[in-house]
């Protein structure tokens, strides 16, 4: 790209002064012998408005502006050439190859960024790139390349300075991201001011602040919030998200998938919850008075809830019933019921007759989310459903609208997610797989009938038992120099840390629990990935998801009850298969070593539930493996119900973490014991001589400054850990 004006420095002589001609910075040069595209830019394009702009180098500023293209002012886009150059840079600067294939899908996901760059249509473009191409480095690229030809804090320009906003999962992310686009852009231009800023829940950055820079690193959550906050009609945070203070931020880049609903969850016992709150407080009357038609439906709902939990049914469409709750208060705004709720009401003392801030934090929050609820279901569709012996009430809305602006997804499981294919607006840009090869990766596959979902692991000795058949089985089978991952429910998560840290085995071993992979770099380097878990979304979302964009009419009302548990078990398979995947690439099969994009050889063990359920989630897994290895995993302990062997171990391992969180002082062994869950006679006939000597327990017992100690004499003696004070040098 070239400026848009440039001077002939070498024969114009300005106001008496001669210009030095411009002497370019040189990129850095890959070592992927791709061509030098481009000069370093060190003079800085400038845009004063739609219609004129210059380049600024030393004494040429201050000089009459010459005419230049308007096109960039009305049409924005990042060039092809820097943007390769500087993503070559980086590639390689990482021990990363480069390929000519490579360079077209950088050059695929560059048009897709340029193209939301001018669209006003809300489109929503999904990038379906395979781990370990770089969608992340080019996300930061790009967005200090736009500030790179758009922006100097030193000028003021008018409608013409465009920008970006980043959405990344997490907090560090964000930091991270935004440090590194300020580095692209300070290489690129030869500055040393900041174009990109990160807001969060815990960054001092306000709004005005972030209103200075054309770049914004934001988290997942707080873009969701302000999209539900557009959605019910409150502009506010998006318009200060969006704009800044010389143009817009016309550039939305979503690294990983996004949620693209708010639910609502209502039932009788949430009603009548916050029902109370109102009598407790007294404030019915005076509702009544100041509201009366918001209290009229507040007061309408609770017949309503109350026929859908007495009909008892699976399935049971509510929609006509809650709308004719509205037609009778066409007027009510449960917004203002709330607000004098909000201002008014001395909440912190409601259930325990004294000041608690924290109380009055928890009621408010619960009839907040309660009113919300009732506002989406006397305005919008509804349905409910039976989760025990409960009926809850469920609604949805989308938040992704035109009013939102086009956004960019670089998401590598958007092919096998199937909530993409709900959205209203979207162009698909599909990757070229074949820039990675797996076929040094090989995936153990086990389906199996053991329930694999959060509930299979309520039980505490079924827990226990499965912990200890997976460890014994990869201390019997994998080398103890591995790095293994496990991903799995929180539940057996921590039973697995127990067990490693009672019996090292592993060079690395550590866990993981759903929710807590995506976008983590931190395991990158481990040859092992087991997957002992399925992360089920609940039925209800897959039929929120569904509704709230297409209605109730046209997503699930005219189904037959066939139809239904179909769609609805297919969007949540869906989701199952992309979890995997996404854990399955935080080990090394995410780093490409060859222009061939293979990866260093791995091992992928994976639990699938058994059947055509099963063999849906294999097939999505294997679509997103390019080449790799597939067998069957021998692994049956999940279908045992006997108590293990290694019981022991388990509470060994308990025992230690319990010595952990010891207090300084005096303990006495009965309160320990009761704990842990040790009973008299086994501390006596087993643990207790563990505690002394070389054992394990005693070595980190006196690691910790623990010692077993006794007072009195016979029957009447009593025994005591006491842990003493941490000296100084400890």
């Amino acid at each position: 790209m070239k400026p848009l004006y440039q001077p002939n420095f070498n024969s114009v002589n300005h106001m008496n002064r001669k210009i030095t001609p411009v002497k370019p910075v040189k990129a850095p040069i890959s070592k992927a012998r791709v061509p030098v595209l481009r000069q370093r830019r060190s003079d800085f394009f400038l845009e004063i408005d739609p219609t004129t702009a210059f380049c600024v180098k030393g004494d040429l500023f201050g000089l009459e502006p010459p005419l230049a293209t308007p096109h960039l002012a009305s049409t924005p886009k990042i060039e092809e050439n820097w943007f390769i150059e500087d993503m070559a840079s980086v590639w390689t600067s990482r021990g990363n190859e480069i390929s000519p294939e490579l360079i077209s899908e950088w050059k695929l996901l560059l048009a897709a960024f340029n193209k939301s760059l001018l669209d006003n249509k809300g489109t929503v473009y999904t990038y379906n790139g395979t781990c370990g191409i770089g969608k992340s480095q080019a996300a930061q690229v790009a967005c200090a390349e736009l500030a790179a030809s758009y922006y100097h804090s030193s000028f003021t320009r008018i409608k013409a300075s465009w920008g970006a906003i980043l959405i990344v999962e997490r907090i560090e992310t964000a930091n991270e991201a935004a440090k590194e686009i300020n580095r692209f852009y300070q290489d690129i231009t030869g500055r040393t001011d900041l174009c990109a800023v990160a807001k969060h829940s815990q960054s001092e950055v306000s709004f005005e602040e972030i209103y200075n820079y054309p770049i914004l690193v934001i988290c997942h959550q707080g873009y969701s919030n302000s999209l539900h906050r557009l959605s019910d009609g409150n502009e506010s945070t998006m318009r200060s998200l969006r704009k800044w203070r010389y143009g817009e931020r016309r550039l939305v880049i979503v690294d990983e998938s996004i949620n693209p609903i708010t639910e609502y969850q209502l039932t009788l016992d949430d009603y009548n919850r916050v029902h109370g709150y109102f009598v407790q407080n007294g404030v019915i009357r005076r509702l009544k008075q100041q509201h009366p038609q918001e209290w009229a439906v507040f007061e309408a709902i609770g017949p309503v809830l109350e026929q859908i939990q007495s009909d008892n049914k699976h399935i049971t469409i509510t929609t006509d019933s809650f709308n004719q709750i509205l037609e009778n208060a066409p007027s009510a705004n449960l917004q203002k019921l709330y607000d004098t709720l909000l201002k008014d009401c001395a909440w912190d003392l409601i259930t325990i007759g004294r000041e608690s801030a924290s109380v009055a934090r928890e009621v408010k929050s619960k009839i907040k989310t309660c009113l919300q609820a009732i506002d989406r279901l006397v305005s919008s569709w509804s349905y409910s459903t039976k989760s025990g012996s409960f009926q809850k009430t469920n609604a949805a809305n989308w938040l992704i609208s035109n009013e939102a602006g086009s956004m960019v997804i670089l998401d590598g499981t958007a092919a096998q997610d199937l909530t993409y294919r709900l959205f209203p607006n979207r162009e698909e840009v599909t990757s070229n797989k074949a820039l990675r090869n797996l076929e040094n990766a090989k995936l153990h596959v086990k389906h199996t009938k053991a329930n694999q979902g959060k509930s299979g692991f309520d039980n505490p000795t079924e827990r226990d038992t499965r912990a200890f058949e997976l460890y014994k089985w990869l201390k019997t089978n994998l080398d103890p120099d591995r790095k293994v991952l496990v991903v799995s429910h929180m539940n057996l998560e921590n039973v697995l840390k127990d067990l490693a840290q009672a019996d090292p085995y592993f060079q690395e071993f550590e866990t993981t629990h759903w929710g807590a992979t995506t976008g983590e770099n931190r395991w990158s380097d481990f040859d092992t990935v087991v997957i002992a878990s399925s992360f089920y979304r609940p039925r209800e979302w897959a039929a929120n998801a569904i509704c709230s964009q297409l209605g109730l009419a046209e997503g699930l009302d005219h189904l037959s009850r066939r139809e239904k548990t179909s769609l609805v078990e297919a969007m949540v398979n869906s989701k199952v298969a992309v979890e995997i995947i996404q854990a399955l690439y935080r080990s090394r099969i995410r780093r490409v070593i060859d222009v061939e994009g293979r990866c260093h050889q791995a091992d992928l063990f994976v639990l699938l539930p058994a059947g055509e359920k099963g063999n849906d989630i294999r097939r999505m897994i294997i679509d997103e493996l390019p080449n790799v290895q597939v067998s069957d995993w021998s692994f049956s302990g999940f279908e045992r119900s006997r108590q293990p062997k290694g019981s022991d171990l388990l509470k060994e391992a308990s025992i230690l973490r319990a010595l952990e969180d010891l207090p300084v002082g005096r303990t006495p062994v009965s309160e320990f014991l009761e704990l842990v869950g040790i009973s008299r006679n086994a501390w006596n006939k087993t643990w207790r001589g563990r505690f002394t000597g070389r054992h394990p327990i005693a070595k980190h017992a006196r690691r910790l400054g623990i010692s077993l100690s006794y007072s009195g004499h016979g029957r009447s003696q009593k025994a005591f850990l006491e842990k003493a004070l941490p000296t100084s040098e400890s």
